[in-house]
């Protein structure tokens, strides 16, 4: 069975949740392909965990998260083609793969806080180039060059920003949840 399955990243944890589920129902995720297609496979119905390692200009901290998955809570990795993350099978406790969580959580701030940031910085650069397209010729066809790219590049700004903030708040709430109790 394949299923088109699209999450932001901010919501890896509700696509975890949901491949538990169909886990549960006895279809097994078999291959991911092009990030976004999910392809199951009848099988018995266990409980199982899925942990979804984020991989785009990977740092030290996801590598060290594989690392883990793979040699101390014995994960299976689920074969990919063309995604930005590796997803991994195991049948260890979520609350075993706290620390994992919590590494996860900083990192993918910090890529939606950097990706914010590029793209903030790429709407005021063809913001600039149109401006000064406009002063330098005093023609208006630099406006209808640049405008729709200056529109994706604040569209993708505001994306990443509100990504940003979602991850801050789960973060937050991570720690006060873990401290807490």
């Amino acid at each position: 069975m394949k299923k088109f399955v699209f999450f932001p990243l901010w919501k890896i944890e509700d696509v975890e949740k949901y491949l538990e589920s169909m886990e549960q129902k006895g279809y097994r995720l078999e291959k991911i392909k092009h990030a976004y297609f999910f392809y199951f496979k009848e099988s018995i119905p266990k409980s199982m965990c899925y942990f979804l390692s984020y991989k785009s200009f990977r740092g030290r901290s996801m590598e060290h998260c594989d690392y883990a998955l793979l040699s101390e809570h014995s994960a299976n990795p689920i074969k990919s083609k063309m995604c930005f993350y590796t997803m991994y099978r195991t049948k260890a406790h979520k609350e075993n793969l706290s620390l994992l969580y919590e590494v996860r959580l900083d990192y993918i701030k910090t890529k939606l806080l950097e990706n914010a940031l590029i793209s903030l910085f790429l709407t005021v650069l063809f913001s600039a180039i149109a401006f000064l397209d406009i002063i330098t010729r005093w023609s208006y066809k630099g406006i209808f060059l640049f405008t729709p790219i200056v529109g994706i590049c604040v569209y993708l700004a505001t994306y990443y920003f509100y990504g940003y903030f979602k991850q801050k708040s789960k973060c937050k709430n991570y720690e006060h949840d873990n401290f807490n109790s």
